[in-house]
């Protein structure tokens, strides 16, 4: 009979869960969905000096926010927990009797100083096989069993698994073939801290053979760390699970992506805000839709065969397959992003732009335009924006006036050669407008066919307050009169006073 699929999404609780963990959980829940298998989220806190109070409220909200269900674990029922790791002390140390009775772990009692002037004064120096009997363990023959349990009395240590001398590893992953490591190259990490507690290259392991995970889908940047895990596997004679490692995710500057060392750009790597842990710049935030991120999530490595580039959640679910993975590592592309929201934002109703303005813009200011007049200026707008945040960038005018001038060189040169000339014309537009206030009677295209260049810009100038947006002739239909009027007021004065006429 086949065994159920059952992978596991591990995070640390170090801090804000990043686009890289989520691309991780999220190939980890397409494949459960595809084999009917079991998604569980288990969270791996071991490490408590890195630990913040609030990371796993973070997961749980970006995970809801793509859409990543856990149907096992951490929140959720389940017959093999608990699923966090902090509760599961007593069971590493349970396993831990056992390797040591195998004489497979041994007590390494440096201190961190120690280590780092060795390391200093050794190249290319790696704690194993090879320099274990020279330094201060339990297995060193400078240390007789009287000082050995000295030092387990009043030194702080901690516990090395004892990888074998010059012993060829092979790691049987599914998408970088078979991957040979010789322990010679390899640490005897350490399974328990000096404060008692288990590293993750321990406690994962023996989670994950309690848990029956069956595929371990996870970074790249962890290949390096499964011979430790399979030597651990098989010192306990257990069935190795599959390994499946993902490309590594790449900054804008070429590095991995990292929660404790950002690179200071203004691509986002966070999926939301979360003001308790000073989250403010991510995905949601700056305006993407959580079906758009979730597309981008699937395509972080993933290349369908057909190569397309948009696809529905179910869409995914029915191609996705670990041979389209690429081998190399995927930079971010924010404009390649912001493209695939602006598809997911064609698809969307003027409901949620309405909903976004009106948060955005003060109701006495909301109130002078009817609902069918910011329907139409959301129909005239949209098609210029890629994130649905910036449906107030580009309509922001029509409901605040300028309370600056951006204005080109060529435009101010062109003031100053006819002020006078200008300030009739502004005056001109004033008197129109004050007979006509119901608009009417206002033949707006008649007005704007009239005027050169120049003073067409100027127009837009002293109502948008700089050279961008929709056609003026929606401008001024949609904007009341009388705001056009105070705004166009407002800019003769500016002009008078700017340029002494």
């Amino acid at each position: 009979m086949k065994k159920k699929i059952r992978v596991r999404f591990a995070p640390s609780p170090t801090g804000a869960l990043h686009i890289g963990g989520l691309r991780t959980a999220f190939f980890n829940y397409l494949f459960a969905i595809q084999n009917q298998g079991d998604f569980i989220l288990r969270i791996e806190d071991t490490d408590i000096r890195k630990n913040t109070k609030y990371s796993i409220e973070y997961i749980l909200k970006a995970l809801k926010w793509c859409k990543i269900k856990v149907n096992e674990g951490y929140n959720h029922r389940g017959e093999f927990g608990p699923y966090i790791q902090s509760k599961r002390i007593k069971i590493y140390k349970k396993y831990l009797k056992i390797l040591k009775k195998k004489k497979l772990i041994y007590y390494s009692f440096e201190s961190k100083d120690e280590l780092k002037k060795y390391k200093i004064n050794n190249k290319n120096f790696i704690y194993n096989s090879l320099t274990r009997y020279k330094l201060k363990n339990s297995l060193s023959k400078n240390n007789n069993k009287k000082t050995i349990n000295y030092y387990l009395k009043n030194k702080k240590y901690v516990i090395r698994i004892k990888t074998p001398k010059n012993k060829d590893i092979i790691i049987k992953d599914k998408i970088y073939g078979n991957i040979k490591i010789n322990t010679n190259n390899i640490d005897d990490k350490i399974l328990f801290r000096s404060n008692d507690t288990p590293t993750y290259h321990f406690a994962s392991v023996i989670d994950d053979y309690l848990m029956n995970i069956t595929h371990i889908i996870r970074g790249k940047e962890w290949i390096y760390s499964s011979p430790i895990h399979i030597l651990i596997y098989n010192n306990f004679k257990w069935k190795l699970p599959k390994f499946i490692h993902l490309p590594l995710l790449l900054n804008n500057k070429g590095g991995k992506i990292s929660k404790s060392k950002m690179v200071k750009n203004k691509i986002p790597i966070h999926p939301i805000n979360y003001n308790k842990l000073n989250i403010n710049n991510s995905y949601k935030s700056n305006g993407f839709l959580p079906n758009a991120f979730i597309n981008i999530l699937a395509l972080l490595g993933w290349t369908p065969k057909n190569n397309k580039e948009i696809y529905s959640f179910k869409e995914i679910i029915k191609l996705f397959n670990f041979k389209n993975i690429n081998k190399s590592d995927v930079h971010l592309n924010y404009n390649k992003f912001r493209w695939i929201n602006k598809k997911y934002l064609n698809k969307i109703s003027n409901k949620y732009y309405y909903k976004y303005l009106k948060k955005k813009i003060k109701s006495n200011i909301f109130n002078l335009y009817t609902k069918k007049k910011i329907n139409k200026i959301i129909n005239l707008t949209k098609n210029r924006i890629s994130l649905i945040n910036e449906i107030w960038d580009v309509s922001s005018y029509f409901f605040l006036n300028p309370k600056t001038y951006f204005i080109p060189t060529n435009i101010i040169s062109y003031i100053k050669d006819n002020k006078k000339k200008i300030i009739l014309l502004l005056n001109k537009f004033i008197i129109i407008l004050k007979k006509n206030k119901k608009k009417t009677d206002i033949n707006y295209n008649d007005i704007i066919k009239k005027l050169s260049i120049f003073n067409l810009k100027l127009l837009r100038i002293s109502i948008v307050g700089k050279l961008i947006g929709i056609d003026m002739y929606n401008i001024l239909s949609l904007i009341k009169t009388k705001i056009i009027i105070k705004r166009i007021i407002n800019f003769k004065n500016f002009i008078i006073s700017q340029y002494k006429i």
